[in-house]
């Protein structure tokens, strides 16, 4: 592959193309993030006067830097109307489907020469060029060296793409036919997965990274050289990484003595992954679920359709239960003590990253939907959830309004007068895609939406109590499809919306693609005319349909599961899943009504048992640990990421002291009463009062397994 050559760039790029290309990034599915600037005169527009010069223009403008990273237009924009003149950041590894190997000047080049790199997009930069590759759908390690003068960023990095400026004053620039539009992403060359794989490249703190402030500086550093010690550095080698990332990106750095401290400390556990390691500790991806789950006219479609999409088949079945469940309607339910559970469910798919193919499992469910049911599939399938009164109104009853009899000028009476016909179709389908933008919605002022989602999952009257808002609803029958990645969902679902019965009303469902298929798969070819004549005919069924019981078998099977669905779970996890019992009771309707059967039989109850089973599991993954504190869980992540553990003092400074020693009491309360950190006295310093350094421990939640066989007799 030909080298591109740097051009020499000196126009600083405009506002109007920084945001175009920012979009155009993200319509490509990657995450950006606003950079800071070089300034023209020498310096950072983040104005540190501590600033080095390899940070100017690569450092994140927003609070939680690469966290912040997103695909959605309106942020994005609001970004650059904003910062104008941000430098634009590309998040690597799965969340944009890319990797980037960054070679730097001759060495890099000289390195690469006896190697093969495909035709892939590549960039030139202020001293040498990006090279944008296909992620290989595996973890790949960010910011590690490959070869002399060639570093790897993957999951967890970012690079700066054109137009950015570079602080040597070019531009950075797509080379001559190698953009995203001349040249599709190239798989990464075997030479370099198997490096990857086998040579187990130890972790370089990348030069070009966010600097690490005052009050991060002892956290970061330990959770650093605890990696190094697991890749198997002693005491010497972790303090020379430590110099050199300490003078390179600490902001101001730290006195030696204390990166002495820290690699003495560290070194004292032993070798290679340690109990407490992240990898070790992480919650992983849940496992596929149970044959069950995929019971009956939906399991069989899912069947049908898998081999040519892309999709997860989870998220091809739960948006098919979903919308059957809406379009049969208000008939059907089970009755729990006085509540009725009728077959308006509420899920969200959750992908890692934007190349999850949510949308895509959609498509494929709307198509074979419309076929069974036009009108509805048409009028009530829509989106733009952005409050409560809005909602109502999509459902809403007629209108009427009293007004005056008149007799002679006299008013000598008042009647009825509607004003407004309502709508007769109490079904309502919500369908959103970009999931974000209704969690952003929640935590507006005032915003009635997370009530009026709870009314509407729980019975079918709703209303607002608010002087100027007449419409009401009776009988409305609303179900909810939304699509979000892991990130966005944990940076927008507060612990409020968590907690208050809003989180537990929905079904969080782990997704992603399936497969590749580069040229797409037949489903057109597919002859489904004989599933939608039963799934029509199921429908019908259901809708003449009342109560739905269950029979013996799944009775006995109720009372053994029963105990593990009802017992509650700490932290958020617990929160989002407290209401497994009746998720589980209206999925097994649905799988019933879908059977054309009157009652709950025992393979209904599995398959609810199997979903349900991957929803609770899919929610300890986005969750994990957590408990909805979010002073609690920013003490985790840092206690997780120092396996020295931390003083109170040190934990004091996370916050820069804005937190009082009561709040952070309180927080090490909650931690240790759900296992997940503890505490040792050690002798203060100089034969001082004793101090508390606290630990994390191993994580706590474990898989739960529901037993299906019934009680012994």
């Amino acid at each position: 592959m030909t080298t591109p050559v740097a051009r020499a760039e000196v126009a600083r790029p405009t506002p109007q193309e920084l945001l175009a290309a920012a979009l155009t990034y993200a319509g490509l599915g990657w995450r950006v993030l606003p950079l800071h600037t070089p300034l023209s005169g020498g310096g950072c527009s983040c104005g540190r006067p501590d600033c080095p010069p390899q940070h100017h223009g690569k450092h994140p403008r927003t609070p939680h830097g690469l966290h912040d990273a997103t695909t959605d237009p309106e942020i994005i924009r609001e970004w650059w109307t904003r910062w104008p003149t941000a430098n634009i950041g590309i998040v690597t590894g799965e969340q944009s489907g890319i990797i980037v190997l960054d070679v730097d000047g001759p060495e890099g080049q000289d390195a690469l020469r006896e190697l093969s790199l495909p035709l892939t997009p590549a960039v030139t930069t202020g001293k040498g060029t990006h090279y944008y590759l296909a992620h290989p759908a595996r973890r790949v390690p960010n910011a590690v060296r490959i070869l002399p003068g060639v570093d790897l960023r993957g999951d967890g990095g970012y690079v700066v793409a054109p137009p950015s400026l570079h602080p040597c004053g070019r531009r950075y620039t797509w080379a001559p036919g190698l953009s995203p539009n001349d040249a599709p992403l190239a798989p990464p060359p075997d030479w370099l997965l198997e490096r990857l794989h086998d040579g187990r490249p130890r972790v370089v703190e990348p030069v070009l990274a966010e600097p690490i402030p005052e009050g991060k500086r002892n956290t970061t550093l330990t959770r650093v050289a605890g990696a190094l010690r697991r890749q198997g550095l002693d005491e010497a080698g972790i303090r020379a990484a430590l110099e050199a990332i300490n003078r390179e990106r600490c902001v101001p750095p730290l006195p030696p003595e204390e990166l002495a401290a820290i690699a003495r400390s560290v070194a004292k556990y032993p070798a290679g992954p340690a109990g407490g390691d992240d990898e070790t500790d992480a919650i992983s991806w849940p496992d596929p679920p149970a044959e069950d789950a995929y019971h009956g006219l939906a399991g069989e479609w899912v069947r049908m359709i898998e081999p040519h999409t892309e999709a997860d088949p989870i998220a091809l079945l739960v948006q098919f239960l979903v919308a059957a469940g809406n379009m049969i309607g208000r008939g059907p339910y089970y009755l729990a003590e006085a509540d009725e559970h009728h077959l308006n469910l509420f899920a969200v798919l959750v992908g890692q990253t934007a190349k999850g193919r949510k949308g895509t499992s959609v498509g494929h469910v709307l198509r074979v939907m419309r076929a069974v049911d036009e009108t509805w599939a048409a009028q009530r399938v829509q989106a733009g959830l952005s409050s409560g009164e809005g909602l109502i109104w999509a459902v809403r009853d007629p209108i009427e309004r009293r007004e005056p009899i008149r007799e002679n000028k006299r008013i000598v009476g008042y009647e009825p007068v509607v004003v407004d016909e309502g709508v007769s179709d109490k079904r309502l389908l919500i369908l959103e895609t970009e999931f974000a933008s209704v969690l952003r919605v929640l935590g507006r002022d005032g915003n009635t939406l997370s009530a009026i989602v709870r009314q509407a999952w729980g019975g079918g009257d709703l209303r607002v109590m608010t002087k100027n808002s007449p419409a009401t609803a009776t009988g409305a029958h609303i179900s909810i499809i939304g699509h979000i990645t892991a990130d966005e969902l944990r940076r927008y679902l507060d612990s409020t919306e968590a907690g208050n019965g809003f989180g537990n009303r929905i079904l969080w469902v782990c997704v992603r693609r399936s497969k590749y298929l580069p040229l797409g798969g037949q489903a057109h070819t597919l002859d489904f005319a004989p599933l939608v004549r039963r799934l029509r005919e199921a429908v019908e069924y259901a809708r003449s349909v009342g109560r739905i019981t269950l029979d013996d078998a799944a009775t006995a099977i109720w009372c053994a599961v029963y105990p593990d669905l009802s017992e509650g779970k700490p932290g958020l996890l617990g929160a989002v899943t407290s209401r497994a019992e009746a998720q589980t009771a209206r999925l097994a309707t649905l799988y019933a009504v879908l059977d054309a059967s009157p009652v709950i039989r025992a393979e209904h109850l599995r398959a609810a048992l199997a979903l349900w089973t991957y929803c609770e599991a899919s929610a300890r993954y986005i969750f994990g640990d957590a408990v909805g504190d979010p002073v609690a869980d920013e003490i985790l992540r840092a206690l997780r990421a120092a396996p020295g553990g931390l003083t109170r003092t040190e934990i004091r400074d996370l916050f820069g002291r804005n937190r009082s020693g009561r709040e952070i009491g309180r927080a090490l309360a909650r931690l240790a009463e759900h296992g997940l950190a503890r505490f040792e006295r050690e002798q203060g310093e100089d034969g001082g009062r004793p101090v508390e350094r606290w630990f994390a421990t191993r994580a706590t939640t474990t898989k739960t397994t529901l037993t299906t066989k019934p009680p012994p007799t």
